[in-house]
This record gives C-alpha cells, sequence and structure tokens, in this order.
C-alpha cells in the first residue's frame, strides 16, 4: 500500500508478520478480527517504528559536497580560521530559540561538597531496624511530596541490598513506613 521498496522493507515487515502469526495462534481472543487485520497492523506498526528509528540516525556529510544552491560552494570552503574550533550551539546573542541562554568561559561558583558515599539519616535508621527486634518504624516528612521522593529511594536501596524479603514499605500522606515482614514456619 506505501510502495515502499521490497529490497529495504522485507526484513522489516516480514519479522513483524511472522510475529502476528504467532499471536494470532497464542491469543484466541484476537478471532474476533481476520488475521489480515492483525498482520497489517503489525507491519504497519513495524514501517512506523523503523521511519521514526531512521529520524533519529546521525547522517553523515562530506565537506567536499557541494552545497545546494551556492553554485558549487562546498563546506569545506565555508571552513575558516575563526570557525575551526567546533562548537555545538552559536546562537544570536547567545540566546536559543527555546530561550536557554548560553555563555562561555564564565567564572566558576565553587563545587557543592555533596554526601556521595555517606549513609543517609534513613538508610542508618533501616539498618539498625533490621538488626533490632522492633516490628516497625515511621519516618515522617514536611510534605507528603518529600515523603514521596524518600520512599522512592529507600525502595531503590531495599531492592539494590536485596532486603525485599526482610522488610516491606508503604507511604501515607507524610509518613513513609517500614514493617518488619512475617517470618514464614519452616524457614
Amino acid at each position: 500500500m506505501r510502495r515502499l521498496p521490497e529490497d529495504e522493507w522485507y526484513d522489516v515487515v516480514i519479522f513483524r508478520f511472522i510475529r502476528a502469526v504467532q499471536l494470532w495462534f497464542s491469543r484466541p481472543y484476537l478471532h474476533r478480527w481476520a488475521f489480515r487485520t492483525i498482520a497489517y497492523q503489525n507491519m504497519r506498526s513495524a514501517i512506523g517504528h523503523e521511519m521514526e528509528k531512521q529520524g533519529r540516525r546521525i547522517h553523515a556529510a562530506s565537506l567536499d559536497a557541494e552545497i545546494p544552491g551556492t553554485d558549487g560552494l562546498t563546506l569545506a570552503d565555508t571552513v575558516t580560521d575563526e570557525n575551526r574550533n567546533f562548537i555545538n550551539y552559536v546562537f544570536p546573542k547567545g540566546r536559543s530559540d527555546d530561550g536557554m541562554q548560553l555563555h562561555y568561559n564564565v567564572k566558576l561558583p565553587p563545587k557543592k561538597e555533596t554526601k556521595h558515599g555517606q549513609k543517609s539519616d534513613e538508610r542508618i535508621a533501616i539498618e539498625a531496624f533490621i538488626q533490632s527486634t522492633h516490628k516497625n518504624m515511621c519516618f515522617e516528612y514536611d510534605t507528603s511530596m518529600e515523603a514521596k521522593k524518600k520512599l522512592s529511594t529507600i525502595n531503590a536501596a531495599r531492592r539494590s541490598k536485596n532486603e525485599t524479603d526482610i522488610y516491606d514499605t508503604y507511604r501515607i500522606d507524610k509518613c513513609v513506613y517500614i514493617v518488619r515482614q512475617e517470618k514464614k514456619k519452616g524457614k
């Protein structure tokens, strides 16, 4: 239907056609539509995704290629001593289309000291909780948004330290609750 060159698009479309066959046989609820419809939608989707992917690819340009509409001028002809160094963004008066301002060779402010490598207060409390016999604990924050962010951080550490079978976490409003999991009999 789109009259795309077969030699360029066959492998993109055929794999989605095969996937449509697999879906058709593995999901009986799809039988309410004709197989042709399922196959068409899958192949159409594959073409759309491939076109998006191709649009994101970087296209190489030759310095010897002529610039259209310039009577034989090449990109190499435009390179001068002043613009030999490539700068990603050069906007009039340092301003981009979206209002962002760019400044070069500015005086740098001192770097902020970070707590990288140091444990948070929550982490220290949770480690103590794990060692204790307490059944639960609660962190209360000033706002529910702060509690939501902290819960996300706590859960990330819980997963990375394989503590998911030791305690559960949840949040209600401004409070984050840590609850020790009940040990199952036989373990």
